[in-house]
């Protein structure tokens, strides 16, 4: 039972990161947590030092995962 809540908690953390990802003017964003590990996929032009630290600070925000425990991603758009 502990599992399924982690889980069902997990989820609900990674739609409130993709919800305020894209509230700061990112195109897409798809947020994936793995125990003490994030990666997230954002769509855009090569990220400033600025959004980098914005993911960053989201995510650790939102689930309490620190800034060396996240892969930030770019995808680009096309």
């Amino acid at each position: 039972m502990n599992d399924m809540n982690r889980i069902a908690l997990d989820i609900e953390r990674e739609a409130q990161i993709e919800t305020l990802v894209v509230s700061r003017g990112f195109k897409d964003c798809v947020a994936v947590l793995n125990g003490d590990k994030a990666s997230v996929v954002v769509e855009s032009e090569p990220l400033t030092p600025g959004q980098v630290a914005q993911v960053s600070e989201i995510v650790y925000e939102i689930a309490g995962i620190l800034p060396v425990n996240l892969k930030i991603i770019e995808k680009t758009a096309g």
